[in-house]
C-alpha cells in the first residue's frame, strides 16, 4: 500500500529529527554508524549500517522486516509499526462502524464566495511562502559569512578550539556550531556573540559546521593533530573514553589491556567501538599511495560479527575499507572517493577472513585505481573519479577489542613516509 511507504517516510523523518541527523542523502559512513548505535541505545535492537543505508537511500522493493519497522517506529513515535499504522488509519476515518447515511448540505451564497476566494488566493499564498523561503536562503549567503578557528595547543589533547563567526546578517530562529559529523558535538550560539570555544577530545581531520536552523551555512576543516598514536572507545557512540599510554599492553604491537578497559567503565559484554588514530599531515598524495598494516581481534561474546574499518582521510575525500569474519560479509562496505560498494548489493565475501588471527592487509592506489590485498592475495579492486587529496589522518575502527602492528605508508615512488612496527614497548606507569 502506498500509505505504508508514506508512513515509512514519515518515520524516517522523525528518526532524523530525534537523532539529530538531517538530509539522509548526504550521510557519510560515520553518520550511519552513529544512527545504528543511537537506535540500539534507544530500543535495544541493532540495525546494521547496510540495512539503514538501504532504507534511507530507498534501495528496497518491499517494506523492511517488521522487526526493523518496529525499531524505527519506536525511535520515532515510541510505539510499534502495527499500532502506529492503526492510529493513522483510524485518523483517516476508519472507525470500524457502519457509516450512516449522510444528508446533503448546500453551501450558502456567502460561504460559496469565501470558498471561491480562498481557492483563488491559495496559489498566491503558496507563491508568497516560496518567495519567503528563497529570500531567507538568499539572505543566508555563505559567501557573506565569516567562519574560522584557532587551536590553543599543537599535537596535544584535549584541544580547546576558538571558533570565530559573524551571524548578525543571517536569518534563522536558532544557530549552532557543530565540531564534526557527530550531532552530539553540536552547541547553540547566539546573535550578539562572535566567539565560541569547544573541546576536541580525539584527533582527526574534521569538518566544523555553522548552522542556521537546519541549514548548513558554512564549513571549515579543523585538523586536530597528535604527537603519537591515540586510542579511544565509544560506548555509546556519543560517549568517548580515551586511553593514555599507561593503558597500553607492553607488547610489540598496539593494543589495550583488557582489564584496564573495564577499569575505565567500558562494559565488554555490550557492544562498543574501539579506535586507533594517527593524525598528522603525511605530505602524501591520497590518489597515489600504498598503505599496509597487520591486525587481529580478541573474541568477545557480545560481538557476533567482528569487523575492522580502515579509514584514510584526505582533504577532499577518504577511504573506508571494511574487513570482517567470513560469515558477516553482507555487513561490509567499501568507500573510496566518490565510489561506494555495499555488501548487501555486491559480493564482498573476499573481504572476509579469520578476524581472530593476524591478517596482513594492503591498500594500494595508483592514479585513483585501487587494489586491496589480504594476506598476499588480491581480494578487491575499484576506481574513483573525485580526488581524495593530501592524506591528513589514518585511523582504525574495531567493533570490539582490536590490535595493530606493522603500519606503513608509502608514496607512489615506494618511499616510506610513515612506519611503525611497535617494537619498543610503551612505558608503563
Amino acid at each position: 500500500m502506498s500509505s505504508d511507504w508514506e508512513l515509512l517516510e514519515e518515520i524516517k523523518h522523525q528518526v532524523e529529527l530525534k537523532s539529530g541527523l538531517t538530509n539522509g542523502q548526504d550521510w557519510t559512513q560515520k553518520d550511519y554508524d552513529f544512527l545504528s548505535f543511537y537506535i540500539q541505545e534507544q530500543t535495544g535492537c541493532r540495525l546494521s549500517v547496510s540495512t539503514l543505508k538501504r532504507i534511507w537511500t530507498n534501495q528496497y522493493h518491499r517494506l523492511p522486516h517488521i522487526s526493523t519497522l518496529d525499531a524505527l517506529t519506536q525511535v520515532a513515535f515510541t510505539t510499534n509499526w502495527k499500532h502506529l499504522k492503526a492510529e493513522r488509519l483510524s485518523g483517516n476515518g476508519s472507525t470500524g462502524r457502519t457509516p450512516k447515511s449522510r444528508r446533503k448540505y448546500k453551501l450558502k451564497p456567502n460561504i460559496k464566495k469565501i470558498v471561491v476566494a480562498g481557492l483563488l488566493l491559495l496559489p498566491l499564498i503558496l507563491i508568497f511562502y516560496s518567495m519567503q523561503e528563497v529570500l531567507t536562503k538568499a539572505q543566508n549567503d555563505p559567501a557573506e559569512v565569516d567562519f574560522s578557528y584557532q587551536k590553543t595547543v599543537e599535537n596535544e589533547l584535549p584541544n580547546t578550539v576558538v571558533f570565530t563567526y559573524d551571524i548578525e546578517g543571517l536569518k534563522a530562529e536558532h544557530f549552532f556550531l557543530q565540531q564534526s559529523w557527530d550531532r552530539s558535538r553540536r552547541v547553540e550560539i547566539f546573535k550578539g556573540t562572535s566567539e565560541r570555544t569547544d573541546i576536541y577530545y580525539i584527533p582527526g581531520y574534521f569538518t566544523a559546521k555553522l548552522i542556521a536552523d537546519e541549514q548548513i551555512i558554512k564549513e571549515t576543516p579543523v585538523h586536530v593533530t597528535y604527537e603519537d598514536w591515540f586510542i579511544a572507545i565509544r560506548q555509546p557512540m556519543s560517549n568517548i573514553i580515551t586511553f593514555g599510554k599507561e593503558h597500553w599492553l607492553a607488547e610489540d604491537y598496539l593494543a589495550l589491556d583488557k582489564e584496564k578497559i573495564g577499569a575505565k567503565g567500558i562494559d565488554i559484554n555490550q557492544k562498543f567501538q574501539q579506535a586507533f588514530y594517527q593524525v598528522r599531515d603525511f605530505e602524501l598524495d591520497g590518489d597515489n599511495l600504498s598503505h599496509t598494516t597487520t591486525f587481529r581481534m580478541a573474541p568477545l561474546e557480545a560481538v557476533d560479527c567482528p569487523m575492522i574499518s580502515i579509514h584514510i582521510q584526505g582533504v577532499t575525500g577518504y577511504y573506508w575499507v571494511m574487513l570482517g569474519s567470513k560469515g558477516c560479509a553482507s555487513e561490509l562496505s567499501v568507500i573510496v572517493g566518490d565510489r561506494q560498494h555495499n555488501g548487501k548489493t555486491e559480493d564482498l565475501t573476499m573481504l572476509g577472513t579469520n578476524m581472530y588471527a593476524w591478517n596482513d592487509v594492503e591498500i594500494r592506489t595508483q592514479d585513483k585505481n585501487v587494489v586491496v590485498q589480504l594476506n598476499g592475495e588480491t581480494v578487491f579492486t575499484t576506481s574513483y573519479v573525485e580526488s581524495v587529496g593530501p592524506v591528513m589522518e589514518i585511523s582504525y575502527f574495531f567493533d570490539g577489542i582490536g590490535m595493530l602492528d606493522n603500519v606503513e605508508l608509502q608514496d607512489q615512488n615506494g618511499d616510506v613516509v610513515f612506519s611503525d612496527d611497535f617494537t619498543v614497548a610503551p612505558e608503563q606507569e
